[in-house]
């Protein structure tokens, strides 16, 4: 077991447990060999941490900057760049908006079917990989509108001979893992090929690729 303070070192505080809930921490307590007390104050340690220096948040914020700087491909970068040097200007000027921030949901927010939906989303997104509802919806919002005619063409080509990781990089999903993979790659040559047939013309006509910058 874990030892624990000394009783004279600690405040003490009476807690009323939801009925299950103190079966649950027992168990947790047993599988990391800690007492069940050990195992709440380790919960609110990880759920209320210190709150961080000033120069130590400064000092996270100007190395975050000094990464952002030297990701040329990294999407948004400038306007990362710009965002955390904002803050560390408002930090340093001493102006600190919400000093403190509940790390927990307000009693308003427990039922809020978005919010909990979203989590889950991510959850499952982490265990198995992006869902294809999931990636219809961005296709939707103009997940590959930012393309042009030959990076499209180029990518269709890609996929219609079966270099998918190719493709894939080319329309920069390279990193992204689907839960269905055959079910995205449709999708996806799906959105291409109506995309290109809306601004260029047949996707299946010969193309001599950069012929027609202008085109784009």
């Amino acid at each position: 077991m874990t030892k624990e303070p000394l009783a004279k070192d600690q405040d003490k505080f009476v807690l009323r447990l939801p009925t299950g809930m103190r079966d649950r921490i027992s168990k947790s307590a047993e599988a990391n060999k800690r007492s069940m007390n050990a195992e709440i104050v380790q919960a609110l340690e990880q759920l209320f941490p210190p709150e961080p220096d000033i120069i130590e948040v400064l000092d996270k914020v100007h190395s975050a900057i000094a990464s952002a700087q030297t990701a040329n491909s990294f999407p948004y970068r400038a306007t990362l760049i710009e965002a955390l040097d904002k803050l560390s200007e408002r930090l340093s000027s001493g102006i600190e908006f919400d000093q403190y921030s509940p790390k927990t949901l307000p009693p308003s927010a427990v039922g809020l079917d978005g919010f909990m939906d979203r989590l889950h989303r991510w959850r499952r997104v982490s265990a198995t990989g992006v869902e294809t509802s999931d990636l219809q919806r961005e296709l939707d919002r103009g997940l590959l509108d930012m393309f042009g005619r030959d990076s499209v063409r180029s990518a269709l080509d890609r996929f219609k001979e079966g270099r998918i990781d190719l493709a894939f990089k080319i329309l920069r999903l390279a990193d992204v893992r689907f839960a269905e993979p055959d079910e995205a790659i449709k999708l996806i040559v799906s959105r291409l090929r109506d995309r290109y047939s809306e601004n260029w013309g047949d996707p299946d006509e010969e193309y001599e690729p950069w012929a027609d910058r202008d085109r784009d």
